[in-house]
């Protein structure tokens, strides 16, 4: 169990992506006793905290993404389904891709019906047209709270099959939890909150934009970012912060 503060100059330890994957299957055991929200948002013994956070994230997030009915839409890192309940009503298809065949199963339950919507088992850093089995190109990509789980090797491979997937003018939108001061690797560190073990990466601002830089820098301008919670009562930690950042390809 271990917290370990880096610099840029600094070797950074790497996560292991089975670590990854096993508390991620867990966390879809614990769909029916928490819900599909509170299950991915990681506020276990907190009252209401994990679906205030939700409400708040949306109200925020919807409008900056111009969905209309011939919008086209990749979540990457989907979950439960939770941004599916948000845009499928308002979407002409939508795509949910997670790694864990637990959640892509809980998400399926809830949204599968839809006849525009479709699920797959892809981890975010194996995207392409082949791995999805479609030919479409997406007018949105969202990236909500995935490279945090993702090396950084790893987030370089996913953000080149956003780039790839993405159609003409597609708005991309990542929601990160990004350090405060130093980067900060969580390597099976036991959370009390969740009862469980955890192993994630939080990067600085500065270190995030400069790795999305790398390979969308070309394809794609950053539009806007901000804090996804201004409101400090919804944010309970002390060494990070939740962003959001909005691009689009142009």
């Amino acid at each position: 169990m271990a917290r370990i503060y880096t610099t840029p100059k600094d070797e950074k330890p790497k996560i292991n992506k089975s670590a990854v994957l096993d508390f991620f299957e867990q966390r879809a055991t614990k769909v029916s006793t928490l819900g599909p929200t509170r299950a991915v948002i990681y506020q276990d013994k907190s009252p209401d905290l994990a679906e205030r956070r939700d409400t708040a994230e949306k109200n925020l997030l919807l409008p900056l993404l111009s969905i209309s009915q011939s919008s086209h839409i990749l979540d990457a890192g989907c979950g439960t389904g939770r941004w599916a309940e948000a845009v499928v009503p308002h979407c002409a298809s939508y795509f949910g891709v997670d790694v864990s065949p637990g959640l892509i199963k809980v998400a399926h339950d809830r949204f599968g019906s839809h006849e525009n919507v479709r699920f797959a088992v892809c981890p975010v850093d194996a995207l392409s047209k082949e791995a999805l089995g479609t030919e479409r190109l997406f007018t949105h990509i969202l990236s909500f709270g995935v490279f945090i789980y993702l090396n950084d090797d790893e987030v370089l491979d996913a953000l080149s099959g956003y780039a790839a997937l993405g159609a003409p003018g597609c708005r991309l939108i990542f929601r990160e939890p990004v350090a405060l001061e130093q980067r900060l690797t969580l390597l099976e560190h036991f959370s009390d909150e969740m009862d469980q073990q955890y192993n994630a990466i939080y990067r600085t601002e500065q270190e995030l934009i400069s790795l999305i830089k790398s390979v969308l820098g070309d394809a794609f301008i950053q539009v806007d970012s901000g804090d996804v919670y201004p409101d400090p009562s919804l944010n309970n930690r002390t060494e990070t912060r939740q962003k959001w950042f909005l691009w689009e390809k142009h």
